[in-house]
């Protein structure tokens, strides 16, 4: 998933999400934000929170939903907000 961030300063950010080896990675104009291997997790929706710009500084948050059981098999809901807002949605 891909979404752009700012009017005047525009930045790229980028999420990816590999469900069998759980690798997962968030990026912006190409520069690594998170970067991690998830082998296991207890909670049900992960969130990823940074500031996107410097003279136009925007609030992201990224947030990834699974199911409880079998969510390697299952489709994994993925959001992301700028500012408080909705502003892309995928399937990882």
């Amino acid at each position: 998933m891909a979404f752009e961030v700012g009017e005047g300063e525009r930045h790229q950010v980028t999420f990816s999400f590999n469900k069998f080896w759980g690798g997962l990675s968030i990026s912006v104009d190409g520069v690594s934000v998170v970067r991690t291997i998830r082998v296991g997790s207890i909670g049900l929706i992960k969130h990823w929170d940074f500031v996107v710009g410097q003279q136009e500084q925007h609030q992201v948050g990224i947030e990834k939903h699974r199911e409880q059981l079998f969510a390697g098999f299952r489709p994994q809901p993925v959001y992301a907000f700028v500012d408080g807002q909705l502003v892309a949605q995928a399937v990882a």
